[in-house]
């Protein structure tokens, strides 16, 4: 007996929308709060536009476009949109750049 294409077809396209759902609530990794250094994080009320580089434990380091919300001399705090709604992680200070600004080398 053969299978049915559009039920097959089907299941895998549920099955598809029920991963991207799960994999969307995976969290970025974050820098750990010993590696922040001695300077204390400062707060501005000026939040920058920023592209940063986000690791995540499940696929590849992603560039995205976020807000500097707050930062010292080793890290920054980022927060950004995406489907799964504002996301906000720690990433080290060279894993972000301003937003208009160009990109040498």
């Amino acid at each position: 007996m053969g299978t049915n294409k559009r039920y097959a077809d089907a299941i895998d396209r549920r099955v598809d929308e029920r991963t991207e759902r799960v994999l969307m609530r995976i969290p970025p990794c974050t820098i750990p709060m010993q590696a922040y250094g001695q300077r204390p994080l400062e707060w501005p009320a000026d939040r920058p536009a920023v592209w940063a580089w986000v690791s995540w434990p499940h696929k590849p380091a992603e560039r995205v476009a976020a807000i500097a919300h707050g930062w010292n001399d080793r890290v920054v705090v980022v927060h950004w949109m995406s489907p799964a709604g504002e996301l906000n992680t720690v990433v080290w200070r060279n894993a972000v750049t301003r937003r208009g600004e160009r990109a040498h080398g």
